[in-house]
Protein backbone atom coordinates (compact mmCIF):
# COMPACT_ATOMS: atom_id res chain seq x y z
CA UNK A 1 0.00 0.00 0.00
CA UNK A 2 2.97 2.17 1.05
CA UNK A 3 4.47 1.86 -2.78
CA UNK A 4 1.24 2.58 -4.18
CA UNK A 5 0.75 5.77 -1.95
CA UNK A 6 4.41 7.05 -3.21
CA UNK A 7 4.15 6.07 -6.69
CA UNK A 8 1.13 7.67 -7.19
CA UNK A 9 1.80 10.96 -5.39
CA UNK A 10 5.45 11.02 -7.12
CA UNK A 11 2.90 10.67 -10.17
CA UNK A 12 0.68 13.28 -9.34
CA UNK A 13 3.90 15.94 -8.69
CA UNK A 14 5.76 15.38 -11.69
CA UNK A 15 1.86 15.88 -13.81
CA UNK A 16 1.64 19.24 -12.01
CA UNK A 17 4.90 20.07 -12.63
CA UNK A 18 4.99 19.13 -16.39
CA UNK A 19 1.22 21.20 -16.55
CA UNK A 20 2.98 24.36 -15.43
CA UNK A 21 5.92 24.04 -17.86
CA UNK A 22 3.78 23.46 -20.35
CA UNK A 23 0.89 25.96 -19.54
CA UNK A 24 4.15 28.69 -19.51
CA UNK A 25 6.07 27.87 -22.51
CA UNK A 26 2.29 28.04 -23.94
CA UNK A 27 2.09 31.54 -22.65
CA UNK A 28 6.01 32.46 -24.15
CA UNK A 29 5.42 31.30 -27.48
CA UNK A 30 2.34 32.87 -28.05
CA UNK A 31 4.07 36.24 -27.13
CA UNK A 32 5.49 36.36 -30.72
CA UNK A 33 1.72 35.61 -32.30
CA UNK A 34 0.12 38.60 -29.94
CA UNK A 35 2.59 41.11 -31.05
CA UNK A 36 2.13 40.34 -34.44
CA UNK A 37 -2.01 40.37 -34.34
CA UNK A 38 -1.55 43.63 -32.53
CA UNK A 39 0.42 44.93 -35.83
CA UNK A 40 -2.73 43.06 -37.97
CA UNK A 41 -4.89 45.09 -35.97
CA UNK A 42 -3.14 48.20 -36.57
CA UNK A 43 -3.37 47.37 -40.37
CA UNK A 44 -7.32 46.77 -40.34
CA UNK A 45 -7.68 49.68 -38.11
CA UNK A 46 -9.60 47.21 -36.16
CA UNK A 47 -9.81 48.93 -32.52
CA UNK A 48 -11.40 46.24 -30.77
CA UNK A 49 -8.58 44.10 -31.23
CA UNK A 50 -6.51 45.89 -29.68
CA UNK A 51 -8.50 46.39 -26.73
CA UNK A 52 -8.39 42.70 -26.23
CA UNK A 53 -4.54 42.61 -26.94
CA UNK A 54 -3.27 45.26 -24.17
CA UNK A 55 -3.13 44.94 -20.79
CA UNK A 56 -5.45 47.64 -19.06
CA UNK A 57 -2.51 49.99 -17.90
CA UNK A 58 -0.56 49.19 -21.24
CA UNK A 59 1.98 52.07 -22.80
CA UNK A 60 2.61 52.53 -26.56
CA UNK A 61 5.16 55.20 -26.73
CA UNK A 62 6.21 56.48 -30.32
CA UNK A 63 9.12 59.18 -29.23
CA UNK A 64 9.10 60.29 -33.03
CA UNK A 65 5.27 61.56 -32.93
CA UNK A 66 5.99 62.60 -29.35
CA UNK A 67 3.38 60.46 -28.04
CA UNK A 68 3.03 58.23 -24.92
CA UNK A 69 -0.07 56.71 -24.36
CA UNK A 70 -1.79 54.96 -21.32
CA UNK A 71 -4.49 52.63 -21.66
CA UNK A 72 -6.45 51.32 -24.95
CA UNK A 73 -8.40 54.36 -25.22
CA UNK A 74 -5.10 56.65 -25.54
CA UNK A 75 -3.70 54.10 -28.31
CA UNK A 76 -7.04 53.70 -29.90
CA UNK A 77 -7.26 57.56 -30.18
CA UNK A 78 -3.67 57.44 -31.39
CA UNK A 79 -4.17 54.56 -34.21
CA UNK A 80 -7.28 57.01 -35.27
CA UNK A 81 -5.00 60.33 -35.58
CA UNK A 82 -2.62 58.25 -37.67
CA UNK A 83 -5.51 56.75 -39.70
CA UNK A 84 -6.48 60.27 -40.70
CA UNK A 85 -3.20 61.50 -42.22
CA UNK A 86 -2.89 57.91 -43.74
CA UNK A 87 -5.49 55.98 -44.44
CA UNK A 88 -4.33 53.45 -46.27
CA UNK A 89 -1.05 52.76 -43.98
CA UNK A 90 0.94 49.25 -44.12
CA UNK A 91 2.72 47.73 -41.46
CA UNK A 92 4.91 45.13 -42.18
CA UNK A 93 7.35 43.20 -40.18
CA UNK A 94 10.00 41.77 -41.98
CA UNK A 95 11.79 39.81 -38.57
CA UNK A 96 10.52 39.27 -35.36
CA UNK A 97 13.08 37.99 -32.10
CA UNK A 98 11.71 37.10 -28.49
CA UNK A 99 13.18 37.02 -25.50
CA UNK A 100 11.18 35.95 -22.44
CA UNK A 101 8.03 38.24 -21.84
CA UNK A 102 10.21 40.52 -24.89
CA UNK A 103 9.75 40.82 -28.71
CA UNK A 104 11.36 42.46 -31.03
CA UNK A 105 10.28 43.89 -34.35
CA UNK A 106 12.05 44.75 -37.87
CA UNK A 107 9.34 46.77 -40.11
CA UNK A 108 8.44 48.41 -42.50
CA UNK A 109 5.83 51.31 -42.83
CA UNK A 110 4.46 52.25 -46.20
CA UNK A 111 1.33 55.15 -46.93
CA UNK A 112 0.40 57.78 -48.61
CA UNK A 113 0.37 60.81 -46.20
CA UNK A 114 -1.68 64.11 -45.56
CA UNK A 115 -0.93 66.81 -43.12
CA UNK A 116 2.29 68.70 -41.96
CA UNK A 117 5.98 67.34 -42.69
CA UNK A 118 8.52 67.27 -39.82
CA UNK A 119 9.45 71.35 -40.76
CA UNK A 120 5.50 72.27 -40.61
CA UNK A 121 4.98 72.14 -44.91
CA UNK A 122 1.33 70.84 -45.94
CA UNK A 123 1.47 67.59 -47.47
CA UNK A 124 -1.17 66.18 -50.02
CA UNK A 125 -1.25 62.69 -51.10
CA UNK A 126 2.29 62.18 -50.10
CA UNK A 127 3.83 59.01 -50.79
CA UNK A 128 5.86 57.69 -47.95
CA UNK A 129 7.99 54.87 -46.53
CA UNK A 130 10.30 54.01 -43.78
CA UNK A 131 11.73 51.20 -41.53
CA UNK A 132 12.11 51.17 -37.84
CA UNK A 133 11.62 48.79 -35.16
CA UNK A 134 9.93 47.98 -31.37
CA UNK A 135 10.27 46.44 -28.54
CA UNK A 136 7.31 44.66 -27.04
CA UNK A 137 6.94 43.94 -23.22
CA UNK A 138 4.03 41.19 -22.60
CA UNK A 139 2.78 40.38 -19.14
CA UNK A 140 0.45 36.95 -19.28
CA UNK A 141 -0.18 37.07 -23.08
CA UNK A 142 -1.08 40.44 -23.41
CA UNK A 143 0.91 43.36 -24.33
CA UNK A 144 2.30 45.65 -21.79
CA UNK A 145 4.38 47.73 -23.22
CA UNK A 146 5.36 48.61 -26.69
CA UNK A 147 7.96 51.30 -28.26
CA UNK A 148 8.44 51.98 -31.57
CA UNK A 149 11.88 53.47 -32.85
CA UNK A 150 12.14 55.46 -36.01
CA UNK A 151 13.87 58.30 -37.62
CA UNK A 152 10.04 60.53 -38.96
CA UNK A 153 12.40 62.48 -41.17
CA UNK A 154 13.15 60.32 -43.13
CA UNK A 155 10.15 58.48 -44.20
CA UNK A 156 9.59 62.16 -45.85
CA UNK A 157 12.30 61.44 -48.09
Amino acid sequence: MTRWFTAAAAFFAFTTVACAVYQKKQAVEGDKAVVNAYVHAWNQHDTIALDTLLTPDAIHEDPAQNFRGKGSKAVISFMRGVAATQPDYKWTVSNAMQDGNFVALEWSWTSTYSGPDPTGKRLANKSMSGRGMSIAELDDGKIKRFTDYYDLASFFR
